[in-house]
């Protein structure tokens, strides 16, 4: 007989926690008491979902850093659009502060940068590559198009945008976060030479 079947509002609960206490404290404070204490659940539910922390905190990432999703009739430009625009929205969202701390401690667990990269990096980056080389076979960019260096200038400048911009500037960041990102999408596809055909 199966046993009750898992509370997503908890699993939404124990991911924001995890990610606000390793943005916070990173791998040092990062453990499953104190996400179970943050979560307000028990660490068995913790330990129920996950063998350890390292599959905590990239199940966490996962929730907030999906592969984007193609959709009908949606251009390439729309979509790097939406996706660019919901990646600097999570950076500078709560907990958002953990996905720049990741990257950068990642490296230093080989465990856990393998476990990043199959879980979130590489399903995220296949899929828009995937988008890129749809494009390209449609005609909308040339043949010898690079995916990788589209998505490098899209995806790395909103990184650096919110790496770079001091915390002043944040509210004018924020308020005008949608005409940066598509200024980028935009000098980005037009260097690529990319036409939809409008």
């Amino acid at each position: 007989m199966r046993g009750r079947p898992r509370d997503p509002g908890v699993e939404a609960r124990i991911a924001a926690a995890a990610l606000t206490i390793y943005g916070d404290q990173g791998w040092a404070g990062f453990n499953f008491e104190a996400v179970a204490r943050a979560a307000d659940v028990s660490r068995d539910s913790l330990y129920r979902r996950w063998k350890d922390r390292r599959e905590l905190l990239v199940a966490a990432m996962s929730r907030v850093e999906p592969p984007p999703t193609p959709v009908d009739g949606l251009s390439l430009r729309d979509t790097l659009l939406r996706t660019a625009l919901s990646s600097l929205e999570r950076y500078l969202a709560p907990g958002g502060n953990a996905l720049l701390r990741l990257y950068v401690e990642a490296p230093q667990d080989p465990e856990l940068l393998e476990l990043f990269h199959r879980e979130v990096i590489t399903p995220a980056v296949r899929r828009t590559r995937q988008l890129v080389r749809d494009a390209i076979e449609a005609g909308h960019l040339p043949a010898d198009a690079n995916p990788t260096a589209i998505i490098d200038s899209v995806f790395g400048a909103v990184l650096m945008h919110v790496v770079a911009t001091p915390a002043e500037l944040r509210p004018k960041m924020i308020e005008q976060a949608e005409e940066y990102v598509t200024e980028v999408v935009d000098l980005t596809l037009r260097g690529a030479h990319y036409d939809d055909g409008r």
